[in-house]
């Protein structure tokens, strides 16, 4: 029984936000309430693989699919190892959409508390840029050339779990409207975010470059045209004041976005290069006994 419930509790926190799960697990029997919880920071990221739609349409005419659908399968389970790293703990996936990937920053309640006001923002865009090294080197032999489309936006949601049988996390409001409409509005290879989220990481040390005004829909109907930027640089309060020293590199305070992740994913690499080491040597040792 004991081994029973370890494995459900394990299946649970696979599926669901570790507050959200805890919820779950500390809560009466009979209490049958749906989950929900209101935040007023929190950052939403959806980020495209453009050119896989197409691909896979491709290779289903051939009747190759499901080759694509292993391709795709390395890409996102890639990007949901990026979790292990200590810089992107105030970052949460939230689902995937066929090729989109969704993921949100702020969400967990004592985290909120406990926070640098905006930093699990700027943990988000350097988990956007992750992704896109991380894309480059699933992809550097092959023939095909991918890339990610990533909207980010700030502000207000609700988050809560609906299902039963199947619980799915969620998150709702016109903060993921809009970062859902900076990714599908954007540009392959660019991270593109709007004025209001644009202040909040020049703040954080980030260089933007503008894009210009956009018609984006739900929001330009009443709003008029949103302005919107691209990310291209980091400054050095990113690099002095981050999460982690290894960030800032030999840079002398200005560095492009793509070295500050560069290191962390080649970082992720040789480590497992050195676990599947690891595991080959101690196989002739056990030998020779």
């Amino acid at each position: 029984m004991r081994e029973l419930r370890e494995h459900n509790e394990c299946l649970l926190y696979n599926i669901l936000p570790v507050h959200v799960a805890q919820h779950f697990l500390d809560r009466s029997k009979h209490d049958e309430d749906l989950y929900s919880q209101s935040y007023d920071e929190v950052g939403v990221m959806f980020a495209s693989i453009t050119g896989f739609d197409e691909y896979f349409e491709e290779k289903e005419i051939k009747h190759e699919g499901v080759e694509c659908l292993r391709l795709l399968n390395e890409i996102i389970a890639s990007f949901d190892e990026l979790f292990e790293e200590p810089y992107f703990h105030h970052v949460e996936k939230i689902k995937t959409i066929g090729s989109c990937y969704m993921a949100a920053s702020g969400l967990a309640p004592d985290k909120q508390k406990s926070m640098d006001e905006w930093n699990h923002l700027s943990e988000l865009v350097l988990f956007a840029l992750a992704m896109q090294e991380t894309l480059k080197e699933i992809i550097r032999n092959s023939t095909q050339r991918f890339q990610l489309r990533v909207g980010i936006a700030h502000g207000p949601v609700v988050a809560g779990v609906i299902g039963a049988t199947k619980p799915q996390y969620d998150i709702w409001g016109s903060t993921v409207n809009l970062a859902s409409r900076m990714d599908s509005t954007g540009v392959s290879g660019r991270i593109q975010v709007p004025e209001a989220t644009r202040r909040i990481l020049t703040d954080w040390g980030f260089i933007l470059e503008l894009r210009g005004e956009i018609f984006v829909k739900g929001v330009s109907e009443h709003q008029g045209k949103v302005r919107t930027y691209f990310i291209r640089t980091v400054r050095g309060k990113m690099a002095n004041d981050g999460t982690d020293g290894r960030l800032a590199g030999q840079t002398g305070g200005r560095m492009t976005l793509a070295e500050v992740v560069f290191s962390l994913v080649q970082a992720r690499h040789k480590e497992k290069m050195r676990e599947g080491n690891r595991r080959f040597n101690r196989t002739p040792s056990r030998l020779q006994r």
